[in-house]
């Protein structure tokens, strides 16, 4: 399938300073709940060399550097890799395609990717790029958001586009939940020349003081779910953004006014 026009969307929603911003500030403190069991599952420390990959602003290289590794981190959105550079002086950081890495083989110790797999058009390739960056025995760490079936987060969002929308409007993209399919993980780490796969469940969760600030994540803070709801009619949109609200106010309140909505993530290790 031709994911061209997703790739196109991701590339500009991603150069666009007030959503990177928004990112930051609304969705980076639910992905920054995978970092740590992250870097501890590659061994990250003094004397390793480690890939970030779909960097970012900077979070999951900062905590690699804490922990003593030499740290790149690679980024396809020049906004992203301003702030990353920012936050983190001590890594360095380049702007690159992850299915085509400026990177000789055998370059790293390690490679990471916090929840970067969503936004890529070629998964296959990516892999592909990270077993032949990777030194012999060397370790990948993903990371992965859990698919609606068991995540909260998802089950309110395409619920309520499908109850209020039309779910089919925006253009195709790859699979977001690879690594939490365990069967279609295996297979396609197997096919880029990785070994021994290990999963682990990882509990996070978004905590809003007001339940509409679900709907602005999705709306401000993202690009692939901001295209499904940009797209739909405006009446539309207004029904999905209180129907996301008055679940989140209904089902989701943790007392003294917070909203705790589970946002269950995927950890898979494999070496090459």
């Amino acid at each position: 399938m031709n994911y061209d026009e997703f790739a196109a969307a991701e590339k500009s929603g991603w150069s666009e300073d007030a959503r990177v911003d928004a990112y930051v500030d609304l969705f980076a403190p639910v992905s920054d709940q995978l970092i740590a069991p992250l870097a501890s599952a590659v061994g990250a420390a003094p004397g390793k060399a480690v890939l970030d990959l779909c960097c970012g602003h900077g979070n999951a290289s900062e905590a690699l550097v804490e922990m003593g590794a030499t740290v790149t981190g690679l980024d396809f959105s020049p906004a992203m890799l301003a702030r990353a550079r920012l936050r983190v002086p001590k890594a360095t950081f380049v702007e690159a395609d992850a299915s085509r890495m400026p990177f000789e083989d055998n370059r790293f110790d390690a490679v990471v990717c916090n929840v970067g797999f969503g936004h890529l058009p070629d998964a296959d390739a990516v892999l592909r790029e990270i077993a032949r960056v990777l030194r012999p025995g060397g370790i990948a760490g993903l990371t992965s958001w859990r698919e609606p079936e068991v995540s909260p987060t998802f089950q309110i969002l395409f619920g309520a586009v499908k109850t209020y929308g039309d779910p089919t409007l925006a253009p195709p993209a790859p699979e977001f939940h690879l690594f939490s399919k365990r069967a279609d993980a295996k297979k396609a780490l197997a096919a880029a020349g990785f070994t021994n796969p290990t999963f682990t469940d990882i509990d996070a969760a978004f905590l809003f003081s007001d339940p509409g600030g679900f709907a602005e994540v999705f709306e401000n803070a993202s690009v692939r779910a901001a295209m499904l709801i940009r797209s739909q009619e405006p009446s539309a949109r207004n029904a999905i953004r209180d129907a996301m609200t008055s679940r989140v106010q209904k089902d989701f309140g943790a007392g003294d006014g917070v909203w705790r909505v589970p946002f269950p993530a995927t950890l898979v290790t494999a070496s090459v």
